[in-house]
Parts: structure tokens; sequence; C-alpha cells
């Protein structure tokens, strides 16, 4: 016998509990689908990390997720950008946008542990099947999912937070256009001597950025983008020579530095799912699309997806209406398709005009941030822009 629910979610990674979250005071019975220990991983385990922006933050207020969240973050206040080899530099500051912070540092395993503990704290959180997903059928009135045990789970919705290798969007016969940039993002914490002051750092560089992000303490996240060959001989030489290279191509800005996680290496890439919904099926976050990392964009794309699901469920749900209905399915995808679509396209633009050796887009490069840095009304649309506020 299958057991019934509303709403299963397959995939407990962030974007799967900040939906499960989200929906978690609608009333629905709600499931969730994820064979890896949840809110497990201790905070110096991982060196990856992601900037929430202001969107992403009025997201997790709207939901009440917020309070975990807020004490495992570092508000950014202001980010200065620097184009290599020209020397053109951008600076843009919280004051010139309503004098609130445009985003916020976090490390991805506290991020992690904040939105399982979130869910945690709830009176009736979702059931959780720690379990994988092997088959999926399509039934009139529900779809019936086949768990790696052989249990089963009769789901008026099912939603794919499963990541860039989405089963369910595999089983579900979703296509999908990717492809791979020869460039691959080491990631790390660092400790430093010197104050991060709330600030991005971020150098456009033709082999790929390089980003430092402000995390709690003296602390900040590093982003360091090279073609991939070169990333995986710079990891190989060691945390000394790893250290003392980013202490020069950051031009000594945070001070000595110190290792405080492990260094990570991720291949990028970027791909798109030509559908976000199949009957009674919708996808969010990776397990619809992945973008490279050079606006900080994936995870505030994904609270996008979320937040207007989110939303049009908790319309559904007062109206005593179905959760899978084929009209809310559209309305869903029709509101996050293009927007998306555009957001990879800004992403894939960018990144193949700064990460370039071609001698002349160099001084194409230079002159557009100095053109940007002289025109305020300018430099604070793109600001929002970043922040998706428009």
């Amino acid at each position: 016998m299958a057991q019934e629910f509303d709403i299963t979610i397959i995939g407990g990674g962030h974007s799967g509990l900040f939906l499960a979250r989200a929906l978690a005071d609608q009333g629905w019975r709600l499931a969730l689908v994820e064979p890896r220990p949840i809110g497990t991983a201790p905070a110096t385990a991982d060196g990856r990390n992601l900037a929430l922006m202001r969107s992403s933050r009025e997201a997790a207020d709207r939901f009440g997720i917020w309070p975990a969240l807020a004490p495992v973050v570092r508000p950014v206040e202001a980010v200065h950008l620097r184009e290599k080899p020209g020397g053109a530099t951008l600076v843009t500051t919280m004051r010139e946008l309503g004098g609130r912070p445009f985003a916020y540092g976090v490390e991805h395993p506290a991020l992690h542990a904040a939105l399982a503990t979130s869910l945690a704290e709830l009176g009736e959180p979702p059931r959780i099947f720690a379990n994988g997903l092997r088959g999926l059928e399509r039934r009139p009135e529900a779809r019936l999912l086949e768990l790696a045990d052989g249990s089963r789970i009769a789901t008026r919705l099912v939603i794919g937070a499963d990541g860039r290798g989405s089963r369910l969007r595999e089983l579900a016969g979703i296509r999908l256009d990717a492809w791979r940039y020869d460039q691959a993002a080491i990631s790390f914490i660092v400790a430093h001597t010197r104050p991060h002051r709330q600030t991005v750092h971020e150098w456009m560089r033709p082999r790929g950025p390089l980003a430092l992000l402000p995390l709690p303490g003296r602390r900040s996240g590093v982003t360091w983008v090279e073609p991939e060959a070169r990333a995986r001989a710079l990891v190989a030489e060691g945390e000394e020579a790893l250290l003392r290279r980013l202490g020069e191509e950051s031009e000594g800005v945070l001070g000595d530095l110190r290792l405080a996680s492990r260094i990570g290496i991720q291949p990028l890439g970027a791909q798109h799912a030509r559908r976000y919904v199949a009957p009674r099926l919708a996808l969010i976050g990776d397990a619809a699309h992945g973008v490279h990392p050079i606006h900080a964009q994936g995870f505030n794309m994904a609270v996008a997806d979320i937040a207007e699901l989110a939303e049009a469920l908790a319309r559904a749900a007062r109206r005593g209406e179905d959760p899978g209905g084929a009209d809310l399915l559209l309305g869903y995808e029709r509101a996050r398709w293009w927007a998306n679509q555009q957001r990879i396209w800004m992403t894939d633009g960018l990144n193949r005009i700064f990460s370039s050796e071609a001698a002349w887009l160099q001084p194409v490069r230079s002159g557009a941030i100095r053109a940007v840095a002289a025109l305020p009304p300018l430099r604070r649309r793109l600001a929002r822009n970043r922040m998706q506020l428009v």
C-alpha cells in the first residue's frame, strides 16, 4: 500500500529544505525524500559559500526562515569590483540602495544546518523518508513514487529539488540543454588578519573571476575560478602555496591568510530544463537550472522559484484547490522559466566577455566598468538587477 501525501519534495538540500519550510504552515500533508542525513554536516566540513541576495532574505522573512539564518550569515554592505589587467574599479555601497545590506554571506553547511533547524522546530514537520527515488508512475489523481527500498508514496504533487543530476527530471523525461566551461571553481574559507569590513571583493580576470565573500567573524569565503587544469594544479601545490598565490591575486586586501576549511574544486557548466512542469510535477532550483558562479545567482534563482511556487500553493490551500492542478503548475512555469533563461544568458555572457584572453576585449571591459562607475543611476540599476529587485 502506498502512503498518501498532498505534496512530496524530492531532495533535502538547500532548495528542498527551504521549500519544505515555506510550505509547512499551509496545511498540506507534506513529505520529503532525501537519502542523506539532514542537518548534520559540521560547519567547517565544506569550503563552498554563497551570497544570499536581498530578495532571498525577504523571502526567508516571509516564510519564517530568517530567525534561523540570521546567526550564521554576515551582511554585505559594499562590493568592490576590480578589472584585471586594466585596473578599472567599481564600488557600490548599501547607502546607494536604501541603506540596507544587499546580500548576506554564508557557508554551505551552515545554511543547510540552519534550514534543517528551522524545519525541525515546527510543531508538525514534514514526514522525512531517508531514501532515494527509484521509479515514477502517472496516475489520474496522483503521482506514484517508488523508493529505493521498495516502499511507495502516492502524492498529488511531486517537486524535484534534487540537484543538477535530478533523478525526478530524468524519470519524467524532461529534456535538458547543458554545456561545460573549461573552468573550475576553487572554493574554501580563509581566516585573515585584516577585517573584511562587510565588503565583497571581486576581481574580473581573463582566466576567470575571483571573489572574497564576508562571513561571520574575521573570515571570508573564496570562490576562485581558473581554467580547470590550472585550478587542479594550484590545489596540488599545497595549502601554503595556494594561500600565497591567493594573497597575490587579491592584492593583500585581507592581510595574512589561514585556511579555515577543506578545499573544494567544482568543474563549471550551465544547464536549463526545457520545461519546469509535467502533470502533477514541478522542478525547482538546480533540478531546473544551473549557472556559472560569476554573478552569484544560482541559489538566489532557486529561492525565487520557491517563492513563486510556495505562494501559488498557499493560494490553492486557501481556496481548497488541487496542489497539482495544471493551471497552478503552468502559471509557475510561465513566471520562472523565462526569468531564469535571462539570468543564464547574463551569466554566460559575462563569463565569456570577462574570462577571455582576447587582447581586443580588454579595453572594452575596462571602458564598460569605468562608464558604469561614472554614472550613478546605471550603477544603482545594475546593483538592483544583481539583487533580483527588478
